[in-house]
């Protein structure tokens, strides 16, 4: 009964902990602090046009595994669940252009 008190008690911090995380990142974005890097950009703008991971990777010169990392860190600084949000995110605070 103590174990499991204990796993829930840290299943509930951790939820608690990402929780905030969560809306310190959403204030910064809000407050316009959240910056992409220039590479994180360019492979936000090759999604954008429909490029694939692979052919990301070759055009850039990069290794398949860190264009999925770079797309994984776009997400987490946007606060979105899905490339194609993080793009629509990206437009709307003019952080891109895809015209």
């Amino acid at each position: 009964m103590v174990n499991e008190m204990t796993i829930v008690l840290e299943l509930l911090a951790d939820k608690i902990a990402n929780k905030y995380k969560t809306n310190i990142k959403e204030q910064e974005l809000n407050n316009g602090n959240i910056k992409l890097t220039d590479n994180q950009i360019e492979i936000l703008l090759m999604l954008a046009k429909g490029y694939k991971e692979l052919t990301i990777s070759i055009e850039l010169e990069v290794k398949p595994v860190t264009v999925k990392y770079r797309k994984r860190k776009i997400i987490e600084k946007l606060c979105v669940t899905s490339i194609q949000e993080a793009v629509a995110k990206a437009v709307k605070l003019n952080l891109i252009d895809i015209k």
